[in-house]
Formats: structure tokens, C-alpha cells, sequence
């Protein structure tokens, strides 16, 4: 008996030395982050925003690991929570129900390979040496999908990715009637992505090329990271003017496609360059609007370049770039940059480099239709634990004054601002410009616990002799001020 005890002991041990053997090991990591800001969140002299706003958020991590090949990962959201706002959880008695799943993946590596696969909801951003991609990057750049990347040597990379961005969100195909509007096998989106990584010394460079395939009824019901639907996607792929594509007699999928390039230059360092490129086009077909032919396409390009020189207390840069605008004709498509959901994060207030998400994107999220010039000084530092970014910039728009005259058609046009539902993108002509300054303070309180100080400024002008008394309605001096207390674990 005292024998048959024994082994009965050792089969467990040796049993539970195998289970243990395949527990995963659990790691959490994530951010608590609270804002403060004081400003203008618009141009509109008449917006509905708080000129004072509070708000924080919660931003979790955790990854299951198995092994060094086999992981997965959810990403979990709690806010923004508005201070005082109720169905958030941030008024008296709190309990709102604010939790949201950003990432749920797995990463595995394919046996006797060293390609990644990586499969589920996941962030999808294309490279960007200057900023976040404009097309299609930032931290709003997730999706479903799967990615599969991998080294062919020690100097050329490549990633293939399927993203499916839209699929059955169009609702009922039929009117009270019974008349077929939408189409099922018409509402969805899928975009195809290969970018190839080559780093060399000194040198790093990284073409890349997105197809998508859209459907006529996919912008139908599509959301977004503002969490509004069908304006803000058809702002960013379609003409302005375009009708409401939702069982319109045009083609049911259309094509669209960008091709690009991210590169930087480190070889003579302290000296740095870098330079980011890129031209999109979507084609829908075409309608009638106002009794004429309506193409509904757009295409156009952006270049920019950035130079900087790295000192002991600072570092001097100029960034410059240009993006196509619309020429005269608002019924032969457009001819600015398509984008997805992009970020052109140059600057803190008028773009989307900002440290608390409150309060940005007031020229635009991304950069099309636009040129501008920044003189910037970063990573200001006198003293230990602090740094500082100050920034001067001018924007002008690219896109023709005839566009905005064309009231017959577009009706109630005008140079949309952040704080409108169409907008996330500042409609500028050739003869409308802007100023902003930017100066931003980091410290560091502890190695965990940074304070970060934004302080700016917009001077937006816009033409009457374009616009006429619209003008009006857009105030002329913009200021914004934002605390922000970020704890990183």
C-alpha cells in the first residue's frame, strides 16, 4: 500500500510538472491618463463645445504568452470619461459602462519558419518616418484582420496585411415599400497592404502599396474613430458633393489604391532627413448630380521632407510639405490625397501631436489640400527630467477658390473646422492661410509619471472675397491650453 501511495504521489508531481509546463505566463501593461484643457475647440465663434473640458482614461494591455512563439493579446478601453458626464461614468455616482475592446490578437510563428502571423483586431498603420501615415496611421488605425510579416534578410523585411474595414453595417436593403436599395455582396470594404522594410546602415527606406476594394453600399453605416457614421469615411475616400452612394446606379465596387514611400537618412548624424511620399486614387464610377455627369473619383498626391540637426541642448528642423488640392471643376472628382483613417501629426493644435487628446486636429487629421511650412526646436532640455518642443508654422490651402463658389451644386459649402461632424478636416483654398505656434513641456515626476504641459495658438484666415460673410462665422484668433498627467505600468 505504502508503495502504491508513492507512486500515485510521483504521477502527480510528474502530471503536475507537464500542466505547469504549458500555463502562460500573464503581463499587463497600459497608461491612466487625465486632461485638462482650457481653449477653442473649433473655429466656429458659435460652437456648441465647453471652452473648459476634463476628461480621463484608462488604457490596458494584457498578454497571454505561451511562448516565444505562440501569444495573444487584448487591449482593453475604459473612457474617455468626460468628468461630470453621466452615461460615461463621470458624473456623481460614476458606474457608466465605458469598457471597450481596441486589440484582441494572437501572434504565432509559422514551424520551421521565421514569418509572424498575427490574427484578430489589430493596428493597422502604414510607415511614416515624419509623422503618423496620413492615409492610413495613428492609434486609430485599427481594424480586423491578419498580418503576416517576416525577415528575408538581415537587411530586407516585408508585412502583408488584409484589412476588413467594413462588412453588413448598411442596415436594411429595402425602403418601407419593399424597393431594393442596398446589395448585401456591395457592403464591404477589405483593403490589401505589402510594405518592404530595407535598413541599411545609416539608411532606412520603406516602399509601400494598399489596394481596396469598396463597396457601392459599404459607407453606408460606417463608423469611425469619432464614432459618427457615413460623412467622416466619405470625407476622406469621395468629391465633396458626392450624394449619398446607398443604392445610386454606379458601379457596386469601385477600386482604390495608393503607393508610397517612408525613408530616412542617419548616415551623417548628428544630421538627420527624412522624407515621406505618397499618391492615392478611389474610383467609384460616375452619377448625376444637378442633371450632370458626376465623377465620383479622386486621386492626388503628398510629399514632404524634414530636416533636422541635433545639438546638445536642442534640435533644430524644418519640416515642409505639399499635398494636391482640388483644381476648379466640382463634377470631375477631386484631386486631393484619398485617406482612410490617417494622421498628419506634426503639430499639437492644429494636427495630431498632441499629448492628451483633447483639442487637436483643428486644420485637419490628415494633410490633403493643404502646404505648409514648420520651424520647430525639439527636446529642449536645461534641466534633468525636463524637455520642451516650441514650433511655428504656416498653412496655406492648395485647393482652387472656384470650388468654394460652387453653391448650385454643393450647397451650403463651407470650410468645415473640428468641431462640425464633416469635418476632422479644414477645407482650405489657395487664397485661405494660417499661423500656429506650439510650445509643449514634458516632465518627468517620476520614471513612470509624466506632467505634460501644451500651450497654443492658430490665427485662421480665411478670404471674404471666397467665402463671402461665411467668414464671419470663423473666429480669427484660436488659443488653447492642456495639462495632462499620464501614469505608464
Amino acid at each position: 500500500m505504502k508503495r502504491i501511495v508513492t507512486l500515485l504521489l510521483a504521477a502527480g508531481l510528474v502530471l503536475g510538472a507537464a500542466a505547469g509546463s504549458q500555463a502562460a505566463d500573464i503581463k499587463a501593461k497600459g497608461l491612466w491618463e487625465f486632461s485638462w484643457q482650457v481653449g477653442h475647440n473649433g473655429f466656429l465663434k458659435n460652437e456648441d463645445g465647453d471652452n473648459f473640458t476634463a476628461k480621463q482614461r484608462l488604457r490596458t494591455q494584457i498578454d497571454v504568452i505561451a511562448s516565444e512563439s505562440l501569444k495573444g493579446v487584448v487591449f482593453l478601453e475604459i473612457g474617455d470619461t468626460n468628468w461630470g458626464s453621466s452615461k460615461q461614468g463621470g458624473a456623481l455616482g460614476t458606474d457608466g459602462k465605458e469598457v471597450k475592446v481596441r486589440y484582441s490578437y494572437v501572434d504565432w510563428v509559422i514551424p520551421q519558419t521565421d514569418a509572424k502571423v498575427r490574427m484578430g483586431l489589430q493596428n493597422f498603420s502604414l510607415p511614416g518616418f515624419i509623422s503618423n501615415n496620413p492615409v492610413l496611421g495613428g492609434g486609430s488605425a485599427d481594424g480586423a484582420g491578419i498580418t503576416i510579416s517576416g525577415q528575408f534578410t538581415e537587411n530586407v523585411g516585408a508585412s502583408l496585411f488584409w484589412l476588413r474595414a467594413e462588412n453588413d453595417n448598411a442596415g436594411n436593403y429595402s425602403t418601407n415599400d419593399g424597393t431594393r436599395l442596398g446589395h448585401p455582396a456591395s457592403d464591404a470594404m477589405d483593403f490589401v497592404g505589402l510594405t518592404v522594410p530595407l535598413t541599411f546602415d545609416g539608411v532606412k527606406v520603406t516602399p509601400w502599396a494598399m489596394y481596396g476594394a469598396i463597396g457601392r453600399d459599404s459607407i453606408q453605416g460606417a463608423g469611425s474613430s469619432y464614432g459618427a457614421s457615413d460623412t467622416i469615411l466619405a470625407e476622406r475616400l469621395l468629391p465633396v458633393g458626392t450624394p449619398d452612394l446607398y443604392g445610386n446606379n454606379i458601379d457596386r465596387h469601385g477600386n482604390a489604391w495608393w503607393v508610397g514611400v517612408a525613408s530616412e537618412l542617419t548616415y551623417f548624424d548628428p544630421f538627420r532627413v527624412a522624407l515621406d511620399a505618397a499618391y492615392g486614387s478611389v474610383d467609384m464610377g460616375s452619377t448625376r448630380v444637378n442633371g450632370k455627369n458626376f465623377d465620383v473619383e479622386r486621386a492626388g498626391w503628398f510629399a514632404s521632407i524634414l530636416a533636422e540637426y541635433k545639438m546638445d541642448y536642442f534640435t533644430p528642423g524644418i519640416l515642409f510639405w505639399y499635398a494636391s488640392g482640388d483644381d476648379s471643376s466640382a463634377y470631375n472628382g477631386s484631386e486631393r490625397m484619398p485617406s482612410i483613417e490617417g494622421s498628419w501629426s506634426v503639430s499639437s493644435y492644429g494636427f495630431d501631436d498632441n499629448y492628451g487628446r483633447i483639442g487637436c486636429d483643428m486644420l485637419g487629421q490628415t494633410n490633403d489640400g493643404k502646404m505648409g511650412v514648420y520651424l520647430q526646436a525639439k527636446d529642449i532640455s536645461f534641466m534633468e527630467d525636463l524637455t520642451h518642443v516650441l514650433r511655428v508654422g504656416f498653412i496655406k490651402g492648395t485647393n482652387n477658390t472656384e470650388m468654394a463658389r460652387h453653391r448650385e451644386m454643393l450647397g451650403d459649402f463651407r470650410p468645415s473646422s473640428a468641431d462640425e461632424p464633416l469635418g476632422r478636416q479644414l477645407y482650405m483654398t489657395t487664397a485661405d492661410k494660417a499661423w500656429e505656434v506650439n510650445f509643449d513641456t514634458q516632465y518627468k515626476i517620476y520614471q513612470d509619471l509624466t506632467l505634460g504641459v501644451e500651450l497654443g495658438y492658430i490665427n485662421l484666415d480665411l478670404d471674404e472675397n471666397v467665402w463671402g460673410k461665411e467668414v464671419d462665422n470663423y473666429r480669427e484668433n484660436n488659443v488653447r491650453g492642456a495639462v495632462t498627467l499620464k501614469y505608464a505600468f
